[in-house]
């Protein structure tokens, strides 16, 4: 008695279609479900997100010449990664112009931003000569720009780095999804436009997290983040394309980014690697496990140039450390005791309730970081014989300033 059935001949039947596309914006990519992310995620089936192109777009870009070197267009270029990127690519022989896309503000205008940030960092080896500074953002359309400036770049860019994101571990993925999965699907779209263009994609490490069934189904907490579902959705993504032949993409599923081998200075705090640090300073102690795997932002930056700018890009790369090292390194660095987990647990506990800390503390730490901890991927011929952890480490700790998280302890030690 609650069923009902009705059948009829809906008038827009001709509008239904066994693919879709998921933006208004990204009309080439045709997905085989209306919520094809969603779908993916939720079943921990990559196979749902596998797009295809509309024939139209196949057959313009199979006519394509491969991607040229010459015209760059970075995008989050006033972030940490995307400021030493831009100055990277602006020493390049083979690159005349460098456009630095940049999110703006009421206040600071975009160049401003850009200039703040290479300021910041110390960032000295950079040709301003080649960098045009603009207000281009991957979450809008047309990335905020005027349509004249649009269609010139869509005409004129070899090569996008899209480095712009969201680092924020609260927010569920249906929160970034608008701004993080649809932008790259607009970023991709634009690739396949007027002219063939090769994508560098920053994606993340966190994205090893998700790989049994189970990590699908599990509450959203520090470590299964919305922010590392979204980058598995995206490198996914990436894969398919690749595999594909539907794009010209490089995938950097990135570990963290710490300073420059020569400057050393990164935006500290704000990372969880040094909050996870900040946490053992404050109690006094480290766990004796792994460390998290971790790349320079100028090696990460010359790894990316190099690829982008070689005859036939990688389309996978993981620019983490080769060798890897345990916490005993920074537990030396700081002169802190080294200790089994559970003890390292049961002091934080003494010292900070809980609750503060469940998020971080309440899975089997080490094994996430092992499930991370990705071998190493560089281009062929890439020099790491000078990478020294202990050597990188003490300038990095130069440059941090450790709160006492504790409230309680004094006389801590400090890099």
């Amino acid at each position: 008695m609650f069923e009902h059935e009705f059948t009829t001949v809906a008038n827009d039947a001709h509008l239904v279609s066994p693919v879709v596309a998921l933006t208004a914006d990204a009309p080439s990519l045709l997905f085989p479900r209306k919520y094809a992310d969603i779908a993916a995620l939720s079943a921990g089936d990559a196979t749902l997100l596998r797009p295809v192109l509309d024939s139209a777009t196949a057959d313009a870009v199979a006519d394509m010449p491969e991607p040229r070197h010459e015209v760059a267009l970075v995008f989050g270029a006033n972030g940490f990664v995307g400021a030493h990127l831009v100055a990277e690519l602006s020493t390049r022989d083979d690159v005349t112009t460098v456009y630095a896309g940049v999110r703006g503000s009421t206040d600071v205008p975009a160049a401003d931003r850009f200039e703040e940030t290479v300021a910041r960092y110390d960032i000295t080896n950079i040709d301003r000569s080649k960098i045009t500074v603009i207000e281009a953002v991957p979450t809008r359309t047309r990335f905020g720009l005027d349509e004249a400036t649009f269609v010139h770049l869509r005409e004129t860019v070899d090569q996008v780095f899209n480095s712009a994101s969201s680092t924020d571990y609260d927010a569920t993925y249906l929160d970034l999804r608008r701004d993080w999965f649809e932008s790259l699907l607009r970023v991709v779209q634009f690739t396949l436009e007027s002219r063939r263009k090769h994508l560098t994609y920053m994606g993340s490490i966190g994205a090893f997290l998700y790989c049994n069934p189970e990590d699908f189904l599990r509450p959203d907490s520090w470590w299964y983040s919305g922010y590392c579902q979204m980058k598995w959705i995206n490198g996914r993504l990436l894969r398919w394309l690749n595999a594909d032949a539907l794009a010209s993409v490089t995938l950097c599923e990135s570990p963290y980014v710490l300073g420059s081998t020569t400057v050393g200075k990164d935006p500290g705090r704000v990372y969880s690697f040094w909050r996870a640090i900040e946490l053992g300073n404050s109690v006094g102690a480290l766990w004796d496990g792994p460390g998290m795997n971790y790349a320079p932002v100028d090696v990460l930056t010359q790894v990316l140039a190099d690829n982008a700018l070689a005859d036939s890009p990688l389309a996978y790369l993981v620019p983490s450390n080769p060798e890897p090292y345990s916490n005993a390194v920074l537990a030396d660095a700081l002169g802190l005791d080294l200790v089994p987990f559970d003890e390292f647990v049961r002091r934080v506990n003494q010292h900070i309730p809980p609750a503060r800390t469940a998020a971080l503390l309440g899975s089997d730490v080490n094994d996430l970081i092992r499930r991370s901890n990705a071998p190493s991927v560089l281009p062929a011929g890439t020099d790491t014989s000078w990478w020294d952890h202990t050597a990188l480490f003490a300038k990095y700790l130069a440059h941090i300033e450790f709160r006492d998280i504790t409230g309680r302890r004094t006389g801590l030690v400090s890099a």
